[in-house]
């Protein structure tokens, strides 16, 4: 159907705000005004895909479009960049006629205008000053890309529900330093609520009017979206069309205490974090919606993992978060007592009674005598102690996501506890061969996990932690070799079983870690290798070698969180 002469002058007047057509003479613009079509596109449509073949070029009116590849080494989407009104897209298949390089997808409801090839080179050939345009925009937008890259690997557009939106647009002020806006459509006043301290060019509170309309706020978010970093949206909990439309838009949705209606599930299908309104709680859903979420992944080691409780102290008088721990063999017991909410004084407590625990006279150890033999020790009575320590908890009794590592010795697969009884899966995976009997669960039989995943830095990764901590006590080769020249442990008494057992784990151990470390952004690394994996009545010494050690990371960590994951 041909355009009448007043949609010709919209799509025209239109181009006046577009860079790529910016400055052109009128008689030019109107010429491409006449060869565009103007296309509507709703939120999640799929504009072309990466290798298709392609034969026009986009330019954004209204709305935002996300640009992405698929990464070769993982086959997950990566996102490239997101592009809002006065971008334009789709330029590289018409000037050297090849296939698309990326998937481009509506991430903001959307007027495109499309130029086809054929009408295209027509302009080329009438236009060459529109070729120089092209040219020095191509070089902007390559300048731009890596900072475009780390700009906005979170959810950019967050709708919350709940009249404390200013809080969390506070905090993702706070956390980021970058801009933030908190746009309000509860009806109710939030800007007073946000600290005078904090309004400024870099945090805002806008208020909407009374008579929004969808498309509307259409316009609005996506204007915001390119002039800030992060976009907040305060939402009612009443139904209306524009609300349902906002939560549409959002790429996740944050909700304060009270009733959630059902139309919020209907109109919503992205992450939702709940948040019961504590400042910690606030903390780690501004986290999430920046791409900050910090996972500790606390390593095996026997006595040596005491030095866990020493980081722990660290990082938390560092004010360092902690938003979800994997813990293998000592990892997963030390970690086990602080997701239940103990202090790091009081696992140093335990942990400073673990000598008395693990001798023979405690009554802990169930001896095995009847076949098969396939452990000293049944760990029957391990368990019912675990349990206790852990106040009877199950994972979804956490303070927060717990993950912990155990070995399939039938199968030789790492199995991941996330559900059920705590003590079940910490009783799995400091179950060391040879000593313990493998724990029989679910049809499988568990052993020690250190023997397949010794620092669990790769679950927390799967799980979609950030920004990674190690915690390892695995000592070096060469640790081990400064060990064995000492004096002091010269004059150790000979080794026991035990030992032999112990050290045989850490030679497998040490050799595992080489291959599983890719995903750690920062490794705290004890020096505890003077000590062996027995030394349980040195605590007090292994907590000060986490403490140190800890101590020397807490600036690059603070610094990561500051500016992101990459």
């Amino acid at each position: 159907m041909p355009k009448t002469i007043f949609q010709e002058q919209t799509i025209e007047d239109s181009l006046l705000g577009i860079p790529f057509f910016k400055g052109l003479p009128r008689h030019a613009l109107k010429a491409i005004a006449s060869k565009l079509r103007r296309v509507a596109l709703e939120k999640g449509a799929v504009v072309f895909t990466e290798n298709s073949l392609g034969d026009s070029m986009y330019l954004i009116e209204s709305g935002q479009v996300k640009v992405s590849v698929t990464a070769e080494d993982s086959q997950k989407e990566k996102i490239i960049n997101y592009l809002g009104p006065g971008n334009f897209f789709g330029e590289m298949a018409l000037l050297l006629n090849q296939r698309r390089t990326a998937t481009v997808t509506v991430t903001i409801d959307a007027e495109l205008l499309v130029l086809h090839k054929k009408d295209f080179d027509e302009l080329l050939a009438e236009y060459p000053e529109i070729s120089l345009q092209i040219t020095r925009e191509l070089s902007r937008r390559l300048s731009d890309v890596v900072t475009e890259i780390k700009r906005r690997p979170g959810y950019a557009l967050t709708a919350v529900i709940g009249d404390e939106a200013w809080r969390l647009a506070e905090e993702v002020h706070r956390l980021t330093r970058q801009r933030v806006v908190l746009y309000n459509i509860t009806g109710k006043s939030l800007a007073d609520r946000v600290k005078s301290a904090f309004q400024q060019d870099s945090l805002a509170v806008l208020e909407d009017h009374p008579d929004l309309t969808s498309d509307d706020l259409v316009d609005m978010l996506s204007n915001l979206m390119e002039q800030y970093d992060w976009v907040l949206v305060g939402v009612p909990e009443t139904y209306s069309e524009v609300n349902a439309k906002a939560l549409r838009l959002a790429r996740a949705l944050a909700v304060f205490p009270g009733h959630t209606p059902e139309w919020v599930g209907e109109a919503f299908e992205g992450p939702v974090f709940p948040c019961d309104g504590s400042d910690e709680a606030v903390g780690r859903i501004a986290r999430k919606i920046t791409a900050r979420v910090v996972g500790l992944a606390l390593s095996s080691g026997g006595a040596r993992g005491i030095a866990h409780v020493g980081v722990l102290q660290t990082l938390i008088e560092a004010g360092i978060p902690i938003d979800m721990v994997a813990g293998t063999s000592a990892g997963s017991l030390f970690g086990g007592l602080y997701v239940c909410g103990k202090t790091p004084a009081e696992i140093a407590d335990f942990a400073r009674n673990l000598p008395r625990l693990i001798s023979l006279k405690s009554g802990l150890w169930d001896p095995k005598f009847k076949r098969p033999w396939d452990g000293l020790i049944k760990g029957d009575r391990t368990r019912r102690f675990l349990d206790r320590q852990f106040n009877h908890a199950t994972f979804a009794d956490t303070r927060i996501p717990f993950y912990v590592v155990a070995a399939d010795v039938m199968a030789g697969e790492e199995v991941v506890f996330e559900s059920g009884p705590l003590a079940d899966a910490v009783r799995a995976s400091i179950g060391i061969i040879g000593i313990f009997s493998p724990y029989r669960l679910n049809g499988r039989y568990l052993i020690d996990g250190g023997a397949v995943n010794p620092v669990p830095a790769s679950v927390l990764a799967e799980k979609g932690a950030n920004i990674i901590i190690a915690s390892s006590v695995i000592p070096s080769l060469e640790e081990e070799r400064l060990r064995g020249q000492t004096s002091i442990y010269r004059q150790m008494k000979p080794l026991n079983f035990l030992g032999v057992l112990s050290n045989m784990m850490s030679i497998m151990e040490r050799e595992i870690v080489k291959t599983r470390m890719t995903d750690v952004d920062v490794l705290i690394k004890p020096q505890v290798g003077l000590f062996t994996a027995m030394d349980y009545e040195r605590a007090d010494a292994f907590i000060k070698l986490g403490q140190e050690a800890a101590a020397q990371q807490v600036e690059k960590i603070q610094a990561l969180i500051l500016s992101g994951s990459d």
